[in-house]
């Protein structure tokens, strides 16, 4: 498949990445020259264009993971490293039904969307107006039509229901249990994401008289290898924590 107007595509430029919507008679600039979109419409995806400056570009179609790394942003987002996991953790397939909160900048709005597929549906609760804003317009650069975004606090409750899996990212997790806990359908995975030692003991202890299973906590951490003809040995720099993922699953006590 070829490069279209309109297309979002990721340009890498001496190793720095650019995340771009091509547009005919527009024109990108870069810290090596700029490079014309009108020269790369047409042609396929992976090729290796030059700037003004004769700066090699490599063109490429983005991955879920370059997506939601360069997403414009003013909250801190789910990294890949975590949305995969908390994607395969939770079960999650095409036609699944997922409730969201909080939207954030929609950077697991958007793993989540394509994890569901065009028969599946993303519900994602924010009630931060300004972070809503971004949610959407990041959600709509990419034309996914998946997605249903609620104005609004989700610890006052939802309309949704028999919901296939749930995702919190919220300061004080516990005080949305009960909503979500009647959202959900039985045996549905609740996945919690938070940063610290202390929420999540406070959530773990409020999960356990909220009718959900033992939780099952997790920190993942990934570290780079750099490679090259003078040596092999892990990166200096890494994504270390970002936050702790708990997993657990809404039962019937008493069926």
């Amino acid at each position: 498949m070829s490069i279209r107007p309109g297309d979002v595509a990721l340009l890498v430029v001496r190793g720095k990445k650019f995340l771009v919507t091509i547009k005919e008679g527009a024109t990108f600039h870069t810290h090596k020259g700029y490079i014309r979109y009108d020269d790369i419409i047409g042609k396929p995806w992976g090729i290796v264009a030059k700037t003004n400056m004769d700066v090699e570009v490599l063109v490429l179609r983005p991955t879920t993971a370059d997506i939601m790394e360069k997403l414009g942003r003013k909250t801190q987002i789910i990294y890949p490293k975590d949305a995969g996991f908390i994607i395969i953790k939770s079960g999650i397939l095409p036609g699944f039904r997922v409730l969201e909160a909080g939207s954030g900048s929609g950077s697991l709005t958007i793993a989540l969307s394509r994890a569901v597929g065009p028969s599946g549906t993303v519900y994602s609760y924010e009630k931060e107006e300004k972070f809503l804003k971004i949610a959407r317009r990041n959600v709509n650069r990419f034309g996914l039509g998946n997605v249903i975004f609620h104005h609004g606090d989700i610890r006052d409750g939802v309309d949704e229901r028999d919901i296939d899996a749930v995702f919190l990212d919220l300061p004080d997790p516990w005080n949305a249990l009960r909503v979500v806990h009647e959202a959900m359908r039985p045996g549905a995975v609740l996945t919690i994401f938070v940063p610290s030692y202390e929420q999540i003991k406070k959530a773990c202890m409020a999960l356990k008289e909220s009718g959900f299973s033992d939780p099952e906590i997790h920190e993942i951490l990934i570290r780079r290898i750099e490679c090259n003809e003078e040596r092999t040995r892990p990166a200096t720099r890494m994504i270390g924590h970002t936050g702790f993922v708990i997993f657990t699953r809404k039962i019937l006590a008493d069926y």
